[in-house]
């Protein structure tokens, strides 16, 4: 009988996407973050049923991981997600009966029946990436958007509550506007979250025949690549992400797991070091 697993005996075993399987180990929610090999347990296989519920119930992956990673921060320490009864609710997560708080003390504070969670801190939307965005104020979005600025500013919004809608206004946006580097690349993300990967990468080629030094396409190109198990384009992929953009922490995550799956333990320490260096 199995007493760990690896993440992509995990990802089989559950029937996520491996690069699901990553992202919720460096957040912290299964497993060790930072550590490689991963090694999951047997509690760490139930959380991720919890997290492959919650996708097939109609919840975009990103925001599953937010509002769990918000509800693991109000357990105690060394409490599993595995113990708890969650469950999709109009598009959000939802905890059945109560739960004992990290802030409660001896008289534990409990959440109330079926309390929504509200997410958690911004944090990175699953495996693949999204590029940074500006700092300003988001475009006002009309009632009926008529420019390629009003269309984007509506997928953004509608990413995490409706990725069908958004999928439809990206798509809208590059109609009106086909230069138009980050509507391509969170186009990708949506179409890779929903498991057409033919769809996501060729809006990331896309995206470099607009600027071929866009490091983040390399790098999503790299997390597809690996679901398919392509392992050798996989790494060629994040080593001229890596060129690029040298603190994209994520790319040499992935690129640890690969070398220790092929044997090369001096690569993956040199990785997993960077990793580290790069998440302090």
């Amino acid at each position: 009988m199995w007493t760990s697993y690896s993440a992509r005996h995990a990802a089989q075993l559950i029937g996520l996407a491996e690069s699901a399987v990553r992202s919720c180990i460096r957040d912290g929610l299964v497993g060790t973050p930072g550590t490689v090999p991963a090694q999951l347990s047997f509690r760490d296989l139930s959380a991720l049923r919890t997290v492959k519920a919650l996708v097939d119930a109609g919840v975009p992956l990103p925001r599953v991981r937010k509002e769990l990673l918000a509800i693991q921060a109000l357990l105690p320490a060394g409490t599993s997600l595995a113990e708890l009864t969650v469950e999709a609710r109009n598009g959000s997560v939802h905890v059945r009966g109560s739960i004992p708080t990290s802030n409660g003390g001896a008289g534990q504070l409990a959440l109330p029946f079926d309390a929504t969670i509200e997410a958690g801190p911004e944090g990175a939307l699953g495996e693949l990436r999204e590029l940074p965005r500006s700092p300003e104020a988001p475009v006002p979005v009309a009632v009926a958007p008529a420019t390629a600025d009003q269309w984007l500013s509506r997928a953004q919004l509608l990413e995490e509550r409706d990725p069908v809608a958004a999928i439809d206004a990206y798509r809208r946006s590059l109609r009106l506007r086909p230069d138009c580097t980050e509507a391509w690349i969170n186009l990708g993300r949506l179409f890779a979250e929903s498991n057409d990967g033919d769809a996501a990468r060729d809006c990331f080629k896309s995206a470099l025949e607009l600027d071929p030094a866009e490091a983040t396409a390399y790098y999503n190109l790299g997390v597809l690549a690996q679901d398919a198990g392509k392992e050798g384009d996989a790494i060629e992929l994040y080593r001229r992400a890596l060129e690029l953009d040298p603190q994209l922490a994520e790319a040499h995550y992935n690129l640890a797991t690969l070398f220790d799956q092929s044997g090369d333990s001096r690569s993956a320490i040199r990785h997993i070091n960077e990793y580290r260096k790069l998440t302090r």
